[in-house]
């Protein structure tokens, strides 16, 4: 019965908030988001938010995280099917209505904000209250590669309990106990008289029955589906191209727009020289002022909006900030590694006098630059502003925060907002944010009655990203006689996401950047043990970049520094890589298994020939474990990556083929941000703007990927993240292999 202190704490502030009361129920939610959801299927019954059933039987799982090519729109009706015992083949899917019953828990410590509450009966209380003032808060965000970690422990019951409500209601027509019944393939079966109905005759009864409290879940060894790879239910409307995307809505009367912000970066708009020259300009419908942010044009179609908005003549705000400047900047934060004012996020021993002390110490600085997200569908948002309503049809990442946002920028309650999402043509981290639905409705509130879609151009979709940060990191380490390491040092420089996120769009995470721990992930969760002294620090910097959130964020950049480092390590050792990282990684069972299949599938003992070589990186993040091999062939400044080979230990596998494809495309996005991924700055500008000068691998560039799944069990960990960090330090360290050169600022093909 014991219960930590921090639960005891959380537990208390949820009860004396007043959420306690009824939050121990087994289903968190108030039925607006049940009956929301079966209005838009005519003669459906929802049984929960989740689940609705037509009278043929036909049964439509709610998706209520965004499908952006990750795969959700077939993983989580899996879930929901799995326990619902449904026939796959009669599913479809919808995208469920903007409510709090679609809150993502995971946000909060992916799930287990009490830790593991096994045999915790008081900490799994103490939860139980946390996620109901989750649910209160109704924050549903597709972000961090939860939408599984969340779903496993919201849509199996949600599947779970729709199945006992046919159970319940098949129990009360046949006058029978409702043990003795079961489930197949989308029908209740009677085994001792041989009847049988269909989910679609029992639905209207079953949403009358109530939920047992004793409600239990499949074992993984009952699966059925769970695990196996089902042709995905999104293909066939993306291969017919009737998938509806943001960019593909179109509305009755429909206007057309595009926006131009400052030219300068972090700046706002002084002032347009020829805004009447423009607005006058022929198909040109109207140019509205969005405050000191942005302009907008407005016309009959895109194309029009999109020539008329290059002709603005933009003049940005003077500004006592310093201009973004790439190499101002990197000098700078260079500079910034010896600052005294360092926020020490970990700390153990005493690090200065273990490098005094030792025999043998190390030390190495890795620079990385701004990344743009590059999403294939560029910014948009259609909105429709009426009296005392809006409507907007937007691909985003973040339903709730669009809701709210497009209320604030209408001047109406979010209850007058009715959300409709898309499939998305890309998201990264970049459609967590808003901007682009801020702008479309406030354009859409000069034309009322009107609906108004709005686009970036893909130069402005570069020019105005919120990019990853750059970043400045120092690495020292020493070595004791036997080659161990006795202590490590980690120092990084660069801006907090959480900050400048938390000044666009306010959240209850705050935005003080000196307590932004995500920004060392993959450095203060080292996968290593043993070290005697170690320190891990962080310097936040002010800039006028904003910075947002990008496919793995903090882990693509610390983990590139810690494992390129364990290289040179090894190195000085005389120690393989391998048996060098093994060697500090006792008590790891499930990171030495994933290290050593990557190291037997890709043959890391076989002899190389000259100019080619092996680079190996591990890393864990998410709640799953990757490690890389990747394969390089160098001859002088020409680098060809040759093959990844990628082994992934994600806890649990619901779609192989969907977990192998997202292990593909982050290697892609990997190597990308390696080789060729940079946002400059010179004089306040953002140097690039197309995929001229933002080159990502086009399909004849991209090397043999092998994808080798080691599940450990347990609870899922994430999978659309995880395997981007290992690429640059496995290419490094493979290129060091091939040519004795150590890279330690990336880009490589500058």
């Amino acid at each position: 019965m014991a219960i930590s202190r921090r639960a005891l704490i959380v537990s208390g502030l949820v009860a004396g908030g007043g959420l306690a009361v009824g939050l121990l129920a087994r289903r968190l939610d108030d039925g607006d988001a049940a009956a929301a959801f079966a209005a838009s299927t005519p003669g459906a019954v929802a049984l929960n938010a989740w689940v609705k059933v037509a009278p043929d039987g036909a049964v439509t799982c709610g998706v209520h995280r965004a499908e952006m090519g990750q795969g959700v729109s077939t993983a989580l009706p899996m879930l929901l099917a799995e326990e619902l015992d449904a026939d796959w083949r009669r599913i479809g899917v919808e995208f469920t209505p903007v409510d709090r019953d679609y809150f993502n828990f995971a946000l909060l410590l992916r799930g287990q904000p009490l830790g593991d509450t096994t045999g915790r009966p008081v900490a799994r209380f103490a939860e139980r209250l946390v996620r109901g003032a989750a649910h209160a808060l109704g924050s549903s965000m597709t972000v961090g590669s939860t939408s599984i970690v969340d779903a496993w422990d919201q849509l199996r019951p949600a599947g779970a309990a729709a199945r006992a409500l046919l159970l319940a209601a098949a129990a009360r027509r046949w006058q029978v106990d409702v043990n003795r019944l079961q489930t197949d393939a989308g029908q209740v079966l009677d085994p001792a008289t041989g009847r049988r109905a269909g989910y679609g005759e029992l639905a209207a009864a079953a949403a009358q029955e109530t939920v047992p409290a004793d409600l239990a879940l499949r074992e993984p060894r009952e699966f059925r589906l769970l695990g196996t790879s089902p042709p995905r239910l999104d293909v066939p409307a993306k291969v017919t191209g009737s998938a509806g995307f943001g960019i593909d809505v179109r509305q009755p009367g429909m206007l057309h727009a595009t926006v131009r912000h400052s030219p300068l970066t972090g700046t706002r708009l002084a002032g347009i020289d020829n805004l009447a020259e423009v607005a006058g300009m022929a198909g040109v419908t109207g140019v509205v002022r969005l405050g000191r942010t942005a302009v907008a044009v407005v016309a009959g179609d895109t194309w029009t909006a999109l020539r008329a908005a290059q002709r603005l003549s933009l003049q940005a705000e003077p500004t006592d900030r310093q201009a973004a400047d790439s190499e101002v900047q990197f000098a700078a934060w260079r500079a910034a590694l010896d600052d005294t004012t360092a926020v020490v996020v970990r700390e153990e021993g005493d690090v200065a006098a273990a490098l005094r002390a030792a025999p043998t110490v190390l030390e190495a600085r890795y620079e990385q630059p701004y990344l743009a997200h590059l999403c294939m569908e560029p910014m948009n948002c259609t909105a429709l502003v009426e009296p005392q309503a809006v409507t907007v049809w937007v691909p985003t990442q973040a339903e709730s925060l669009v809701r709210d946002v497009a209320a604030q920028a209408a001047g109406v309650a979010p209850s007058r907002v009715t959300v409709h999402r898309t499939f998305l043509g890309g998201g990264f981290g970049r459609r967590a944010e808003t901007d682009f639905v801020s702008h479309a409705v406030r354009v859409a509130g000069a034309f009322p009655g009107r609906p108004v879609k709005l686009t970036y151009a893909r130069e402005e979709d570069v020019r105005a990203d919120m990019y990853r940060p750059a970043t400045v990191a120092r690495v020292r380490a020493a070595l004791d006689g036997t080659g161990r390491i006795a202590a490590f040092d980690y120092a990084l420089v660069s801006q907090s996401v959480t900050a400048s996120y938390f000044a666009r769009t306010p959240t209850p995470r705050g935005g003080d950047a000196r307590g932004d721990e995500a920004a060392l992930a993959g450095a203060v969760n080292l996968p290593y043990t043993g070290f005697p002294h170690l320190r891990v620090a962080w310097l936040p910097q002010d800039s006028p970049v904003p910075v947002g959130y990008w496919r793995s964020t903090g882990s693509s950049q610390n983990c590139f520094v810690v494992e390129a480092f364990m290289d040179e390590l090894a190195a000085a050792a005389g120690a393989d890589p391998v048996a060098f990282r093994l060697a500090h990684l006792a008590g790891q069972p499930r990171h030495q298994a994933v290290l050593r299949e990557a190291a037997a599938r890709a043959g890391w003992d076989a002899p190389r020939p000259p100019g080619r070589g092996l680079g190996v990186a591990l890393t864990g993040s998410q709640g799953s474990i990757v490690a890389q091999v990747v394969e390089v062939a160098v001859a002088g400044d020409a680098i060809r990556v040759e093959r990844v080979v990628c082994v992934i230990d994600p806890r649990v596998v619901v779609h192989p083929g969907i977990v192998e494809a997202q292990v593909q495309g982050a290697i892609v996005d990997g190597l990308a941000a390696a080789l060729t991924g940079r946002i400059t700055f010179r004089g306040g500008a953002v140097e690039q703007g197309n995929f001229d000068d933002c080159r990502w691998p086009v399909l004849g560039e991209v090397p043999p990927i092998e994808v080798h799944l080691l599940p450990g069990g347990g609870r899922p960990g994430g999978v659309g993240e995880p395997a981007v960090p290992a690429v640059a330090p496995a290419l490094v360290n493979a290129i060091h292999a091939a040519t004795g050169r150590r890279e330690r600022r990336l880009p490589l093909r500058a």
